[in-house]
């Protein structure tokens, strides 16, 4: 979407998964990571416009929860956040999940509230490359030839 993006114009929004009936729902997006990549951090760039009861955002390796949540340094843009790696093949998930809890009923919508997650700049450094600084930055070039992922470009339903 070009609604919200760090670099670029464009990043990976969640679906809109309101509804009147409050049907909680959710939506992944899914990153293999490539066996050949070896140890190393994965850099992402993250707006949760989330606020709960309403929706959540999470991210997992492996089915094991490693974060989450609203933004706790900039809430009303993007951070970026990091997950280490260990060597092999790993999957991470970024979870969008609308109604979580579930309630029959929400309390009144606080201002500002999108109810969406934004993702951009997502990349992997292996042990040995430095990550960029300063924030914002595009992907380093790796002192090492890094193979591609496997990976779908936007949130599943």
């Amino acid at each position: 979407t070009a609604e919200q993006a760090v670099s670029g114009v464009f990043s990976i929004r969640s679906p809109e998964l309101s509804n009147v009936e409050l049907t909680p729902g959710a939506s992944n997006v899914t990153l293999l990571v490539n066996p050949a990549w070896g140890a190393g951090s994965l850099f992402f760039s993250v707006y949760p416009a989330t606020e709960m009861p309403f929706d959540d955002f999470s991210y997992f390796v492996d089915g094991v929860r490693r974060g989450g949540g609203p933004n706790i340094i900039n809430p009303t843009g993007f951070e970026e956040r990091e997950i280490q790696l260990a060597p092999g093949q790993q999957t991470v998930t970024f979870a969008y999940r609308y109604n979580p809890i579930p309630l029959e009923q929400f309390p009144p919508e606080q201002p500002g509230w999108i109810g969406a997650v934004f993702l951009d700049d997502v990349y992997f450094v292996p042990i040995g490359s430095s990550a960029p600084t300063g924030g914002n930055s595009p992907a380093p070039t790796p002192s090492v030839s890094v193979p591609p992922a496997v990976y779908f470009n936007s949130f599943e339903q």
